[in-house]
Formats: structure tokens, sequence, C-alpha cells
């Protein structure tokens, strides 16, 4: 639970760790008063006790500072004087409970959270800056060394000295590796790598860092559904390529499943690195086998109903309907997925319960956490799935539930599935301007779908943004997102040349060799260590370093010509 029963607040110089502060509660009046409170993200959860302090005591109580604070206090049987207010991180506060209500003020300030994260911008920007003037100038140095040159050569024929060195020496060119290839693919893949390497190292404890609890957003939210989509315009690009190749369709489908079977089987095996004690604590679900499942589904689809043949595209929704089957198919998924969801009958339950159960509603759904979803996946996994979800600590759940679970998977298809049609455009038309425009409507198309699912608001809408459910809303509006930004990428990095994509580019070309190595040596030297201090900024220090260690090796590897690919 966020509320801790600790007494480090009585300390005048209490040893805190990230996220934390003090309340200083007096009570002034003639009668005992309890001290009530609960965070603002915590939807429709009951108000815990805090503290009960008798007439004229005071005492000092911990608090969380990720999420606004609302406090009230009971006194003779009545709910008086509600405050609700963002508490600042070390800060100690003060609240004296009166006859009148008075606001809770602070008593010691302190530095400001975000203090380490604009120091780390300001430090990497300005290494940025001078990486940019670097190559500038060693870029410049063969004009330069040419501009020498020729003045020895007009030194020479007007009769100078040409013995020596030559100034110049010519160098055979080197060949680009993977000319074919469409940069800005690869420089949202290793985007999407680098910040899942931050944020599943710690995003230097930071909550924005972090999975949201539960319905929401947050920077974490974004990468892998990203991450799923690319998978689907790498899959449509490629498979056109063999095809043209006359590749058999039988090795195709081979390909495919012998990769799906990698996927999962390096998921399963990450999984058993996570401190497993027996067997029986193994988690089947994961990110990889995730993958593997939406790989293995669109995979096939794409195979089976792909047409060999091209043919020069008359009309402006051809590379829509010339894949009728295949979006028959994800539909049938992703109406099976919603009719499971809202007419599914969970015991105890009911139907169409989309909540995080423990707190949430009063209680009233404390072990339906995730529905018909979480259900399911108790019922097929039993305790093989993930025994501390997001939720847990805020919604004090006891129930296992799986972010990476079974009916979540069929709206992943419906993802990547998206980034498969984007392959598809980028395949079908050849004008720039047509690819671009094509893409930025269906962005824009399928985020106001799911914004009007979820009804534009985080919580109590007909169905919220939730990466824990992989919710329709959530699929469309993550979809939107990527088709917006890779219509900008293409045209910033393949088209206009304005930007060469570093540094993702290059993690985005190992990109699945970075996700396994850094699951397994996660809690290793170079990558982590045991922070002297709990503070955003050494956490902060270490998670950014880790992530720049995986970079490094990135390039060291693009630099040798290694890629690693299943």
């Amino acid at each position: 639970m966020l509320f801790k029963n600790s007494n480090k607040c009585l300390s005048s110089s209490p040893n805190l760790i990230f996220d934390e502060a003090c309340i200083d509660i007096t009570n002034l009046l003639n009668e005992t008063a309890s001290v009530l409170g609960q965070y603002s993200e915590c939807h429709n959860c009951d108000f815990q006790n805090l503290t009960t302090l008798e007439p004229h005591k005071n005492t000092s109580i911990v608090v969380n500072t990720r999420y606004p604070l609302e406090l009230f206090f009971v006194a003779d049987a009545k709910k008086q004087c509600s405050v609700k207010k963002l508490l600042y991180e070390h800060y100690r506060y003060g609240w004296n409970i009166t006859e009148k209500c008075s606001n809770l003020y602070i008593k010691e300030p302190a530095d400001s959270a975000y203090l380490p994260i604009l120091t780390a911008f300001i430090v990497l920007f300005c290494f940025g800056t001078l990486w940019y003037m670097v190559k500038c100038i060693y870029k410049n140095s063969g004009r330069l060394r040419g501009l020498v040159s020729w003045n020895a050569e007009i030194e020479s024929d007007l009769g100078g000295s040409s013995a020596g060195t030559p100034l110049v020496i010519e160098r055979t060119p080197s060949i680009r590796k993977h000319p074919h290839r469409i940069k800005s693919i690869d420089v949202f893949r290793g985007f999407c790598i680098m910040i899942m390497i931050f944020v599943n190292y710690g995003g230097g404890k930071y909550w924005f860092f972090s999975h949201s609890v539960w319905n929401g957003l947050t920077v974490a939210d974004l990468v892998f559904p990203w991450f799923l989509w690319l998978m689907g315009v790498s899959f449509a690009v490629s498979l056109q390529a063999k095809l043209r190749r006359a590749v058999p369709r039988r090795q195709l489908v081979i390909g495919v499943m012998r990769r799906s079977f990698i996927l999962i089987l390096l998921g399963i095996i990450i999984n058993s690195n996570q401190n497993l004690q027996t067997i029986g604590s193994l988690r089947f679900p994961g990110v990889l086998q995730r993958i593997g499942v939406c790989y293995f589904i669109v995979g096939m689809l794409e195979i089976i109903f792909t047409k060999r043949s091209e043919v020069e595209s008359v009309s402006c929704i051809y590379d829509v309907a010339v894949a009728w089957p295949q979006w028959l198919c994800v539909t049938v998924l992703v109406v099976i997925h919603t009719c499971v969801t809202f007419l599914g009958d969970v015991p105890g339950c009911g139907r169409g319960y989309l909540g995080p159960g423990g707190l949430d509603d009063n209680g009233r759904f404390y072990n339906c956490t995730g529905g018909v979803a979480g259900y399911i996946d108790r019922q097929v996994f039993g305790e093989h799935m993930h025994k501390n979800p997001v939720c847990k600590k805020l919604y004090e759940i006891d129930v296992y539930f799986d972010p990476e679970g079974i009916l979540g998977t069929l709206t992943s298809v419906l993802t990547v599935y998206f980034g498969v049609q984007a392959g598809r455009t980028l395949n079908t038309y050849q004008n720039v301007k047509a690819k671009v425009i094509r893409w930025v409507v269906w962005g824009s198309l399928a985020g106001l779908l799911g914004g009007a699912l979820c009804e534009f608001k985080q919580n109590d809408g007909l169905i919220p943004l939730n990466k824990q459910l992989w919710s329709l809303s959530f699929a469309l509006v993550l979809s939107g997102m990527a088709f917006i930004i890779q219509a900008f990428l293409f045209v910033l990095v393949d088209i206009l040349r304005k930007w060469g994509g570093r540094p993702f580019f290059y993690p985005g070309m190992n990109s699945l060799f970075l996700y396994v190595g850094h699951e397994l040596f996660k809690d290793t030297f170079p990558f982590a260590w045991t922070p002297t201090s709990e503070t955003h900024g050494a956490y902060l220090l270490m998670n950014l370093w880790g992530t720049a260690v995986w970079v490094a090796i990135a390039i060291f590897l693009y630099k040798r010509n290694v890629f690693f690919a299943l």
C-alpha cells in the first residue's frame, strides 16, 4: 500500500526516499479527530484512516507524492475540512485541525524532484551539439584537405617543390550498409527500444516513466504498441520483396512458424531469469510471447491471402480493398474480443467490468482485477503469470493479473495489422505525397475513433485507454500515433534527409538483440548497481548510463557489420 505506517517523519531530518514527503498534523480541537486520505489516481476508492489524534496532540505521517492527495478529518462523527493537493517530494508540510478549515502549508521546502531531468537534458543537449560540431568539422576537413591539395598543385605548376608525402590519401569509398532499407523505420524502432530499455531499467523512478496504474497513458505505455506496429510494417515490406523473388509460400510459412516459436521460447527463457524459485512460479505470458503469437497470426494471414502479382494502383483505396480478406479476419478477432469483454459473465463480478479490482469502486469488485480478461488468464495459467502488477500497491489487490494475457492478444493483432497496412501503403503507391497523406488519414481516423470510444477522458468512458487490458481504444489511439510519427520520420529522414536518425538508428538495426540482452543483464554491472542513495537523481544517472551502454553496443555491432535476426 502507498500509505506507510512509518515513524521516519517524526525525525527532524527524516531519511526519505524518492516520491515521499512528510505532513505534520496538529489537532487543535478539544476532541479526538481521525484523519483520512486517498490518492486521486485511485478511482472511486474508499478513504483510509491515516492517523487518530487526541485533543491538542500532533504527529507526522509519510505520504507519496506521485498523485494528488485528498485529506479530511472526522470529529464528532462528522466529515470536515476536505483538502486536495499535489505534494512535492521531500517537502515537509503542516496541517492544523481546527474548527475553521485550514490548508496544507509548507514548513520545509526541498530541491525540485525534476531538477535531475533538467540537468540530464542540458548535458545530453550539450553533448549532442558538440558531437554535431565535430561531425561538421570532420566532413568539411575533406574539403579543406582538397583545398590544400589544390593549392599545392598550383604551387607545383608555378615551380614549387612537389617532393614529399602527398597531402591527400585517396581511400576506397565504403559501401553503405543496407542501402535499400527504409531508414525511418529503423529510426522509429530504435527510439522505441531505447525508451523501452530506459523504462525497464527504472526510468529514474519517475511516475511518467512507469506504466499507468490502470487507465490512462504514460511514456512507458507507448513503446510496446509502437514496436508491434513497426513489426507489421517491416513484415509487409519484407513479404512483398520475397513474393517478388518467387519464394515458395511453404517456405514463408515455415519461416513464420520458426520465428514465432523462437520468440516465444526466448520470452519464457527471459521470464525464468526473473528470480525464479520453482518451476511453479515461472511466468508463461510475456512481451516476446505476445510478439511471437501476433507475428504468427498476422504472418499466416498475409502469406495466405497476399497476391504475388503486382497491379498498378487505379484507386485511392486499392491498398485497403486488396486486403479485404485479412481485414475481415482481423475484424472478427476484434469483435470476439469485444463480445467476450462485455458479455462474458465472471463469477462474483458480473459482466463488463474493466477495473483493477481491489479498492476500486469502493471494493465492490475486490477479486475481479481485469474483469473477464483477468479471469480467463487465471483459469488458464493459474500461478504462471505476473504476480506483482502495477496496480497492486495503489488498489491493494490480492489476485494475479498479467498485462500480456490471452484476451489482449486479439487487439494486439489489430495493432500489428495497422502496421501491415502502413507497409502495404508504402509498397503500393510510388508517390511520396500519396503515402504520407494516407498515413496521416489512417492515423487521424484511428486516433479519433479510439478517443471517441474512451470519450476523451481517463476514467468512466465506454472503453477506457488501458495498456494492461490492451483495450480497443488503446490499440486504436496508439496505432494512430504511430501512423503520424512514421509519416513525419519518413519525410524527415528518407525524403528530405535533414536528419540521419542517430543515435536511434543503431539500436533499431539490432533491436531484438538489445531487448533480450538488456533483460538478461538488467541487474548486473555495468548496466545497473545499487545506488548509495534512493533519489531520483541517483536512479536517473544509473538508468541513463545503462541505456547508453546498450546504445554503444549497438553502434559497435553496426560498425562491425554484425546484425542479429531470426
